[in-house]
């Protein structure tokens, strides 16, 4: 009896560690979230990007987000379609994922010498990871560096809306855009319409950008940008056009507040030409500061057709 007695707690101990296991590893199990992912790769005849849906099990946002980027990198399981990354290139951070604004930093290997592969590359990134819920827009970069366009133009956050194109492809067209610049006789600004080749892997403002650099073509009017001014991006949210200029801004561009007046103006009124943009916020390094020159730019512009000349 009393052998009985010690033997019935050494079975029932068994018992108690199999359904403490089991619970412990249906826990585990349950704690994995389930994704079913977009994945983008290059159609079969590599001209343009395609989806493929592949399910992805997580545990957080942030494994969510690592575990897209590292698929994209294992390539597509349709043997109709291509990768875009390049296989050797390893993913080396990924921040930003809980605020929506997405920065993914690959190693040097990302970039393959072809900016138009390397473009597919990154929509394919823009794509896949901004159909995850809550993440607004995305960037990437290459060993920590900024990536270039062909114009030489930095690569900024791109949003699913900026690449949503017909076919998701690397396209180019012409636009007619207007800018306007300072008229050399005085009296405000000129207006000056001009076509414009551009491609699909940057919006239309950052381009508006590069014309005013670039200066106008007609006669009578003169640059309201100086040659050496860059910019570390042009983004549109809400309306509102974000042009975050380098530090260099203020030196190469002050002069009498006249001048100064119509910088600003040549850059607000240009910009809101387009139908999305309403307002234009103008950024030092990514922040707001309060002096060009005479003028506080620290609060949003808002378009001033009173500096158009009749």
């Amino acid at each position: 009896m009393k052998y009985k007695n010690l033997i019935m707690p050494a079975a029932a101990l068994i018992i108690l560690a199999a359904v403490v296991l089991t619970i412990t590893f249906c826990a585990g199990d349950g704690a994995k979230n389930r994704y079913s992912a977009a994945l983008y790769f290059c159609n079969e005849q590599e001209t343009a990007i395609e989806a493929e849906n592949r399910t992805i099990h997580y545990v957080n946002r942030q494994e969510l987000a690592e575990l897209i980027i590292k698929e994209l990198i294992k390539g597509p399981e349709n043997p109709k379609r291509h990768r875009v990354i390049p296989p050797d290139a390893k993913l080396i951070s990924i921040s930003g994922v809980d605020e929506g604004d997405v920065i993914v930093n690959f190693s040097k290997e990302f970039q393959t010498g072809d900016k138009k592969d390397d473009v597919l590359a990154i929509y394919s990134v823009v794509k896949s990871l901004c159909a995850v819920r809550d993440v607004y827009r995305v960037k990437v970069v290459a060993d920590g560096a900024d990536i270039l366009s062909e114009d030489g133009s930095i690569i900024g956050f791109l949003t699913d809306q900026d690449i949503n194109l017909s076919t998701d492809t690397y396209n180019s067209e012409m636009r007619e855009v207007t800018l306007y610049f300072p008229s050399v006789e005085g009296g405000g600004l000129g207006k000056e319409i001009r076509s414009i080749r551009v491609t699909d892997q940057q919006p239309l403002a950052q381009y508006l950008i590069n014309e005013l650099i670039k200066g106008p073509q007609t006669e009578g009017l003169y640059a309201s940008l100086s040659s050496e001014t860059k910019t570390h991006s042009v983004e549109i949210m809400n309306g509102i056009c974000f042009v975050n200029f380098t530090a260099s801004f203020a030196e190469k561009n002050a002069g009498s507040a006249e001048q100064e007046k119509l910088t600003i103006a040549s850059v607000v009124d240009s910009l809101t030409e387009l139908e999305n943009i309403d307002r234009v916020q103008l950024l030092i390094d990514g922040m707001r500061v309060n002096n060009f020159g005479s003028i506080n730019i620290f609060g949003l512009f808002a378009r001033d057709e009173s500096v158009i000349a009749k």
